[in-house]
């Protein structure tokens, strides 16, 4: 069983408490900063920031429009021929205020995903290269296999800087329109991914509340779900299956 952390700006090291030490002392840290499979990602970085950065750097070896002529500073090119510029806030007398920006994925060829590092808790914005708009989205966002959605995952049962959170957004062909969301208090989805156009396999994934009453007990209670979305884009359903 690998714990999936999510860690903040200046959070190199998880203290797990010592009860969960005593009976699971074979967990392993697991480098995964979503819940989708190869979707920021980082092998050998354990903080969250670094890894964004580490992704950034190698999209901007790939597309022209992201630079950082001086540190704190993310300049992006817009279609138009303008530029936004993100610029770090690091008050060194307040460390609840800070925030980090990176470019970490090119998700079509006119929406980009930024990073937005906090203290403990992390956000992403979507950024449309054609005219500056930018989406706030509750988690990451995988694109389905023709582009036509957007299914947006996050869940952070381990920590709990972030709301664990579900959505999903219709592409059209100038904005994003939320079709449906859903934050769980109590769980969280993971291992999601595209099955068809309409179609999102995910785990509902929740801490296990009976872990430290026996030691035969999982540590996490996991129920597949398929999430679908109507031909006409009007209704949303999920199906859990014990």
């Amino acid at each position: 069983m690998k714990f999936s952390f999510k860690l903040g700006l200046n959070s190199p090291l998880i203290f797990l408490p010592l009860s969960a030490l005593a009976v699971a002392p074979t967990y392993c840290l697991g480098l995964h900063f979503s819940v989708f499979e190869d979707k920021f990602e980082c092998i050998d970085i354990h903080n969250s920031l670094n890894c964004a950065r580490s992704i950034e750097s190698g999209l901007s070896d790939q597309v022209n429009h992201i630079q950082r002529t001086q540190p704190g500073h993310l300049t992006i090119a817009l279609n138009s021929g303008k530029s936004l510029t993100y610029t770090d806030i690091l008050p060194a007398n307040n460390p609840v205020e800070h925030i980090a920006y990176s470019a970490i994925e090119q998700i079509t060829d006119n929406l980009l995903l930024i990073h937005q590092q906090l203290w403990e808790a992390h956000s992403y914005i979507l950024l449309d290269l054609r005219n500056g708009h930018e989406y706030s989205l509750a988690g990451y966002p995988l694109l389905s296999p023709q582009g036509g959605y957007l299914f947006v995952a996050e869940q952070d049962l381990d920590a709990g800087f972030n709301e664990n959170a579900l959505q999903v957004y219709r592409l059209s062909e100038n904005t994003l329109n939320l079709l449906y969301e859903l934050k769980p208090e109590n769980w969280g989805p993971e291992q999601a991914d595209w099955v068809t156009e309409n179609t999102v396999s995910f785990t509902q994934k929740q801490l296990n509340p009976n872990y430290f009453s026996n030691e035969n007990q999982p540590f996490y209670l996991e129920t597949e779900a398929v999430l679908s979305i109507a031909p006409d884009s009007q209704r949303v359903n999920i199906r859990y299956f014990d």
